[in-house]
């Protein structure tokens, strides 16, 4: 893959204008970072642009033909940067009251040729530029850091074809940010959220259920399960893979061997294709709520019914076995009528 033309443009929503950076050769092989953490990622999502008239669609249809009038090119990259520009600019006032911001950075973007197809792809990418005195003239210089940390957003068009109605592009996304991909890019998700959410969980579920099946279901089945519904009902935007790794990375098991935890966990990061959901979208809470609720059969007339996720769950609820061998629940009781109505004493 050989690139064609890149640019850079600085986005400054809180001075309302944009301001182009020199390209120097070795930007190359940033540029080969960018595509490589997009089409090696599992953290991506496919979207689509329906028509080929939406504005970054159709400047880009329109540069590729003409990549030696640079006039002409620098003229469309800036109207693509002033779009960004604009909804950052709106999405920093619907967020102002929660003081936050929407991160500042450059638009990089970068029109690349597949030599085995002869086809292009188009790359945006909103990275952190940042700012550094240099210890050996100590003058200000900027730059981009090779941490992947720094990729915010980065979206990659398939332009195989300028002259289709429909066009595909895979996004990463280190936070929900709908302004860039609906917002900017005027794009819509392959897969809805609620169907990805459905899936995920569904997955995640199953998986669970079949290695804690039987008398495996323990302690360790709860907790697990109740994390993940924890984190889909706390976490708007979901990024699969680091779910999984942060519920079980470092899990410390109660009543399990760690090999077996290892396999739940390998097992959930490599879902098979036929599961078929991204392993990035926004969650949707209310799809799982019927999966919350459980049911347990305490003692002859007793049920124990959960309807949402329990937050420290260990300290919620446990089990314990007195010294004749009986074994009980351990519940702690927030609503004094309800304890009064079990105190006994």
């Amino acid at each position: 893959m050989q690139i064609l033309n890149k640019s850079i443009r600085i986005v400054d929503y809180e001075n309302n204008r944009i301001s182009a950076k020199d390209t120097p050769e070795s930007f190359d092989d940033y540029v080969f970072e960018l595509i490589s953490h997009i089409t090696t990622n599992d953290s991506v999502r496919d979207y689509k642009a329906d028509s080929p008239n939406k504005e970054v669609v159709s400047c880009i249809r329109e540069l590729i033909p003409n990549l030696d009038n640079l006039d002409f090119i620098n003229l469309k990259q800036d109207l693509i940067a002033q779009r960004l520009l604009q909804e950052e600019i709106k999405a920093q006032e619907k967020i102002h009251h929660l003081r936050t911001k929407v991160q500042k950075g450059s638009l990089i973007q970068a029109v690349l040729l597949n030599d085995e197809t002869n086809t292009h792809v188009y790359l945006l990418a909103k990275v952190e530029h940042t700012g550094w005195f240099d210890d050996a003239d100590y003058i200000l210089k900027t730059g981009f850091s090779q941490d992947k940390k720094n990729i915010w957003k980065s979206c990659l068009f398939d332009m195989s074809n300028l002259n289709a109605e429909m066009f595909t592009a895979k996004i990463y996304s280190n936070n929900k940010a709908e302004f860039w991909s609906c917002g900017f890019l005027e794009l819509e998700e392959m897969i809805s959220d609620e169907t990805n959410t459905q899936k995920a969980f569904a997955y995640i579920d199953s998986t669970l259920n079949y290695h804690f099946k039987g008398k495996s279901k323990n302690g360790d089945h709860t907790a697990i399960r109740n994390a993940f519904i924890t984190h889909f009902r706390n976490n708007e935007h979901i990024d699969y893979n680091n779910m999984v790794e942060d519920i079980l990375g470092n899990y410390q098991p109660m009543d399990t061997d760690e090999d077996k935890i290892k396999t739940i966990q390998n097992k959930l990061l490599n879902p098979p294709a036929t599961k078929n959901f991204d392993r990035q979208f926004n969650a949707k809470p209310a799809i799982i709520n019927a999966k919350i609720r459980s049911t347990y059969k305490v003692n002859e007339g007793i049920e124990l019914r959960i309807s949402q996720e329990i937050n420290n769950l260990p300290e919620t609820i446990s089990s314990f076995e007195s010294n004749d061998g009986k074994q009980y629940l351990k519940i702690r009781v927030t609503n004094p009528e309800t304890y009064k109505r079990f105190n006994f004493s």
